[in-house]
């Protein structure tokens, strides 16, 4: 991979409302908010003028950054589905997604009830469901650690 990439820094979402998007994300995944601005964009370019509310949560190491845009109310929100191209959804490590899935199956719409996929290399446990927003979120329980062979990096 070389020098120039060294980490993922963090992962931004779109939100429709900024208050409702850090409750769902701190309730049920236990972030914790660290910070927030409101923005207003001076720099030349297609963003001049656009005001942006912005909160900054984290879990453990991760940082998530919620973005609502003040000014784009006229700009049509699309749904994405899992089969759709481009950068789709956001996924996070957690240690037991049936017992997720059972205790919030009655009020958050999931995609797909809990599915075991096992390879030689991977042994793991998955489910889809959305965000107030929309934004598919991917919950995935690794139950052993993944191994690739040289050849595959």
């Amino acid at each position: 991979m070389g020098d120039i990439v060294q980490k993922i820094h963090h992962t931004g979402i779109t939100v429709k409302n900024l208050e409702e998007s850090i409750k769902f994300y701190e309730e049920v995944f236990g972030f914790k908010l660290i910070g927030g601005v409101d923005l207003d964009v001076d720099a030349e370019g297609i963003m001049k003028g656009v005001k942006i509310k912005i909160a900054f949560l984290k879990a453990g190491e991760d940082d998530l950054e919620l973005l609502e845009y003040v000014q784009s109310k006229d700009k049509k929100i699309v749904d994405m589905n899992p089969w759709d191209p481009g950068v789709q959804h956001l996924s996070f490590k957690v240690t037991d997604v049936r017992g997720f899935y059972k205790k919030h199956k009655n009020w958050i719409t999931f995609l797909v009830p809990p599915v075991d996929f096992k390879t030689k290399e991977i042994d793991t446990t998955w489910t889809y469901l959305k965000d107030p927003n929309g934004t598919l979120l991917e919950l995935s329980e690794d139950h052993k650690e993944r191994v690739f062979q040289e050849s595959e990096l």
